[in-house]
């Protein structure tokens, strides 16, 4: 008996969002939130979309943990997105603000041992 998967195809090879492979991108942020981990730690999620090279829309997640051993990369990131705090409490007014901006970012893609790291790279421009 064989069984007939065709129909399936084009819901299959639809238009949907695919991870970003290892490179550097254009992206959009989409969404920043201060959530909690599985664990119940303090993260920003950071969600982002590029066209890669194929021309299919990408999707990728940086998740920054707001604990003190990250805080120099919290402070690189925002750096990297022209953002000067003083006060962390002023991320909850700033994040939602950030929806639509247009950065370079670079994606290290690691499959083999289970690694994905975002890196802002800068702010290109907020739409």
């Amino acid at each position: 008996m064989t069984i007939d998967l065709s129909d399936l195809n084009k819901y299959f090879q639809s238009e949907s969002k695919e991870c970003l492979p290892t490179g550097t991108y254009r992206a959009t942020l989409t969404n920043a939130v201060i959530t909690l981990s599985k664990n119940g730690n303090r993260l920003i999620q950071w969600t982002l979309e590029a066209v890669k090279p194929s021309g299919r829309i990408g999707e990728t997640t940086k998740f920054s943990p707001l604990i003190p051993q990250s805080m120099s990369f919290l402070q690189a990131d925002l750096a990297a997105l022209g953002i000067s705090l003083t006060d962390l409490n002023e991320l909850f007014t700033i994040l939602p603000t950030l929806k639509d901006t247009i950065v370079d970012i670079q994606v290290e893609d690691d499959a083999s041992i289970g690694l994905h790291t975002v890196t802002f790279v800068k702010k290109v421009s907020q739409e």
